[in-house]
Order: C-alpha cells, then sequence, then structure tokens
C-alpha cells in the first residue's frame, strides 16, 4: 500500500470513529459526505474502513494491550470542567480499535515479497555480499531478487531501500531495476529508494547511467536523482557524506513537510503514527535522529509545530492531531 493510500485510509479510519463516538453532528456528517465525494479515492478508503471495522467487530469493549495503564493516568479523576472526557476516552479507544485495523492490513506480506532473495523487516538492516563480490545493505522493510546471466548482473528493488558496492566488472554491468526504472553501473557505490511516486537515486562514487523508457541520464558522484513517471530530475548535487544516512543510523529532515516526516518515522518505528491533521501536514521540519531512539523525534515534531497536539495510546500507537 502506498503512503498515499494510507493516509486516505487513516482519514477514513478517523472519521470512521467519529461517527461512532456518539458526538456526530449534523455538520460533521455534511463534512463526510463532502469529504467522501471530492475524490473517488476517498470513498475507497472510506468503504475500506468500513470493511475493516466490520471485521473487527469482535474487539469492541476489549482492553487494547498496554492502554489501560495510559487512559488510567490520563482519566483519573477528571475535573468538573472536564465531565465530557469520558466521551473522549470514547472517541480515542474507537480510534485505536480502527487503528489497530490499519495496522493489522499494513503488516500483511505483500506478494511481491514472495520473488525476493533478500528481504528486511520494519527497522531491520542486513548486509549480503552477492556472488559477484558486490555488497548489498538493505534498509529497514526492503527486498530485492537477484537474476545475474553471463551477460548483466541484475537486481531487482521490490520495496524499499538498499545501498550498493559493485565489484567491477566491464563486461558484465550490473543494473538496478525499481518500478519500471534502471540504473546501470560497472563499478560504482550508490543508493536506490522506492518512494510512492517516484524512486530516489543517490550517487556517493563512480558513474551511473539511469534509464526510465523515455529519458537517460548520467550521474557523477555527489549527484542525485528523482524519477517520477514522465522525467528524471537532478537536483543540485549534494555533498556524498549527506547521502544514505541510515547506513550509520541516523535519519535526517531538511526542511520536510512533517506529512513525510511522519511517513518517515513509520518505516523504522515499531507500531504506527498517525497524523490526523490535514492543517499541518504541509509544515516543514528539519532535524537529525538517531534511528534507536525515534521517540525523540517525534518530541521535537510537537517543538518544531506548537500547534500539534500528541496523544499515546499505546507505546506502539500514537495519534498527532
Amino acid at each position: 500500500m502506498s503512503t498515499e493510500s494510507e493516509h486516505l485510509l487513516e482519514q477514513a479510519c478517523a472519521w470512521l470513529s467519529k461517527l461512532h463516538s456518539g458526538e456526530f453532528s449534523p455538520v460533521q456528517q455534511q463534512q463526510l459526505t463532502a469529504w467522501r465525494s471530492a475524490d473517488p479515492a476517498h470513498d475507497r478508503a472510506w468503504r475500506q474502513a468500513q470493511t475493516l471495522w466490520q471485521g473487527m467487530e469482535g474487539l469492541r469493549g476489549r482492553t487494547i494491550p498496554g492502554s489501560e495503564a495510559l487512559l488510567q493516568e490520563h482519566y483519573r479523576k477528571p475535573p468538573l470542567e472536564h465531565a465530557a472526557q469520558p466521551r473522549y476516552r470514547r472517541r480515542l479507544l474507537s480510534l485505536a480499535v480502527a487503528c489497530s485495523a490499519i495496522l493489522a492490513m499494513t503488516v500483511c506480506y505483500p506478494p511481491s515479497l514472495m520473488q525476493a532473495d533478500y528481504s528486511t523487516g520494519k527497522g531491520e538492516q542486513r548486509s549480503v555480499t552477492l556472488a559477484d563480490g558486490s555488497r548489498v545493505t538493505l534498509n529497514t522493510a526492503s527486498a530485492l531478487a537477484i537474476h545475474f546471466d553471463d551477460s548483466v548482473r541484475r537486481v531487482e528493488l521490490l520495496q524499499g531501500e538498499a545501498f550498493f558496492e559493485v565489484a567491477k566488472r566491464e563486461h558484465q554491468p550490473f543494473v538496478v531495476t525499481a518500478e519500471g526504472s534502471s540504473v546501470r553501473a560497472v563499478g560504482t557505490a550508490f543508493n536506490v529508494q522506492l518512494r510512492p511516486s517516484q524512486t530516489k537515486v543517490e550517487l556517493v562514487e563512480g558513474i551511473v547511467e539511469i534509464e526510465d523508457g523515455q529519458h537517460r541520464e548520467r550521474l557523477h558522484a555527489g549527484q542525485t536523482a528523482l524519477i517520477g513517471a514522465d522525467n528524471i530530475a537532478i537536483p543540485t548535487a549534494n555533498p556524498s557524506a549527506n547521502m544514505a544516512l541510515w547506513r550509520d543510523g541516523y535519519l535526517q529532515f531538511d526542511g520536510l513537510p512533517l506529512r513525510e516526516a511522519v511517513a518517515q518515522i513509520n518505516r523504522y518505528r515499531p507500531g504506527r503514527v498517525l497524523l490526523l491533521n490535514d492543517a499541518l501536514a504541509d509544515k516543514r521540519v528539519s532535524g537529525l535522529f538517531r534511528l534507536d531512539a525515534l521517540n525523540q523525534a517525534l518530541a521535537s515534531l510537537k517543538s518544531a509545530v506548537p500547534a500539534l497536539q500528541t496523544v499515546s495510546i499505546t507505546p506502539y500507537l500514537v495519534v498527532l492531531r
């Protein structure tokens, strides 16, 4: 499932939790109807959320693991002016059930990974040495398939991101394919990342040729290429030291929209962080964070966007609104 599809499903589940909260007003009903009719993808997400909700019927009323202590902490002896807190609690629990459905769906094993020779789970990294002596390091939730023959060494990136250190063989080029594009090298080091709507290539050393079926470009060390649906963009060169920082255990945001920053955190952090505030989704955030301390990244998001509210339903489920 793409990041955009996941985001629409999260929005649909948020609407669904409001609908079942007992506080759904006629105005909100009109807003929901408008949201569903704004785009066919919205209505598909809504119908998918309803299916997930119905499928989670057996969990209604049960305690969500890890949530009981948190909820008791938030709602013990509420002040009189906060008499509406029990209803808010019901809304949080409804949202938690909906989000549990999202989690159950997004962790399903994609059929495409059945082709993988090497793969990693969420938060895992793995280095392998291929038969030709080339070294590949897979980032979190990544997978690739190997197709070597006498004329070409082809590697297919099925999901995620990988860093390639290619053993030089002049008469047997090394080609990485990803979503219809290809990166051709002889002896070099580069990073390839599959994104929802583009493929990103970062060249640390050497030279590579990039093709997307219609266009061809040559990259030199320090350059980055973004391969989209109908073009190859090469932004201003970046220092090689800032490329593929995940290999050193870091995640960097450099003026990244909040929505994309949350998506990056979700690639590594156990559980799920849901951004349910569209008004803040395009706020820009920056920072350098350790991959083994991403709760600090969440705290930094709150500091960078003061209007952002954080609700930790369980250690593995955080709602930003």
